[in-house]
């Protein structure tokens, strides 16, 4: 083999070059899509969602509401109210509808996972009925993964939650616990509001939970502070591998302006910034998995925001992701190897008959 004199010729590098694309180009080809991880909790978690949306429609049926048609365009009977005496705290409709999509409940199984939850854990759930849809993904979640949640919920809901008369979120707990879904329950029960006392609501919104609550034979905790409030639910959640924070209560985030990112929190050897249950949670290295904004999560996760007509429930990236041939790519990327090897050592231009002052001249 002649040994080469001098530089790569161009059209050599161009030659190179083009057999490279067609590689990349052979081996995208060979993408097919494969079962993601978790496949078999998502789905389950996905089937007992809707279940239990199914559930929730024939309770509000039965109680008289109708279907509002322009704010739930999908029709889940899972969207209540702008404003009701129950109501404390703004929240956008477009967050709302967006977890009423039940492959919700397969990113809640991703971010579990990721936070560490493992079967038989116990789980920290803090929420109140902003999202109500969102508290039944998470459970439907548990359920699928086989770990325990321990619950305190906050029983203001944001615009467009659980702010119906007697569809509460714990009316809608116990409807569900009543029809055999599953059994868990809240451990304990706040007003919600400003304080974790009912601070914002009226006298009549205040009743109507503490009905609620006696109704549901929940322990009822009305807090001095909200700084009590935060020690009850650090009691409960003592044992808890991971700590979930739904909705918009204000124990999750210490006040109603703070902004934590919805995602699983869980950097290790910082100093949190953040207030409220998440800090406290964070300074115990317990990692958190927030939801305040469900359009931020759903987007992390490529679900759809607001969807109308509701997407087909197990498609999409959280439950078939693409593979490309392993065997495939790594014989096309020995193959380059070996081409700019000869290229590189040997006169391949001398081969084609080209004459080494045209290759001075051209080369690179």
């Amino acid at each position: 083999m002649r040994r080469r004199r001098g530089r790569v010729n161009r059209w050599v590098l161009v030659v190179l070059s083009v057999v490279a694309v067609g590689c990349h180009w052979l081996v995208s080809r060979s993408a097919r899509p494969v079962r993601s991880r978790l496949f078999d909790e998502k789905t389950a978690a996905v089937e007992l969602s809707r279940r239990a949306f199914g559930l929730m429609a024939e309770l509000r049926n039965s109680l008289g509401f109708p279907v509002d048609s322009v704010n739930d365009p999908n029709g889940t009977a899972l969207i209540g109210v702008q404003f009701s005496q129950t109501t404390f705290g703004r929240s956008d409709l477009s967050d709302a509808l967006t977890t009423t999509n039940p492959s919700f409940s397969a990113a809640l199984v991703e971010m579990l996972h990721h936070a560490g939850a493992r079967r038989g854990d116990t789980v920290g759930a803090s929420w109140d009925g902003t999202y109500p849809a969102l508290n039944i993904q998470f459970l439907a979640a548990c359920r699928a993964l086989g770990i325990v949640p321990v619950i305190a919920t906050a029983q203001s809901a944001g615009m467009w939650g659980a702010n119906l008369p007697g569809l509460s979120w714990l009316d809608i707990e116990r409807h569900l616990v009543n029809a055999g879904l599953w059994e868990y329950r809240t451990a304990a029960a706040f007003l919600g509001g400003e304080d974790d006392d009912g601070r914002g609501l009226s006298p009549e919104g205040r009743a109507e939970l503490v009905a609620a609550t006696v109704s549901a034979g929940i322990t009822l905790c009305v807090p001095d502070s909200l700084e009590q409030g935060l020690a009850i639910r650090d009691s409960l959640f003592r044992r808890a591998r991971v700590v979930v924070t739904l909705g918009r209560a204000v124990a999750n985030c210490g006040g109603p302006l703070e902004r934590v990112p919805s995602r699983v929190i869980s950097q290790a050897g910082r100093r949190t910034r953040y207030r409220g249950l998440v800090g406290r949670a964070r300074e115990r290295n317990v990692p958190v998995v927030n939801i305040s904004n469900p359009s931020q999560a759903a987007r992390a996760y490529h679900l759809p925001v607001a969807p109308v007509p509701l997407p087909a429930p197990g498609k999409g990236r959280l439950f078939f992701e693409q593979r490309y041939s392993v065997v495939l790519a790594a014989a096309l990327a020995l193959l380059l190897l070996g081409l700019l090897v000869f290229a590189v050592r040997y006169d391949v231009e001398w081969y084609f008959g080209v004459r080494d002052d045209t290759l001075d001249k051209e080369a690179v």
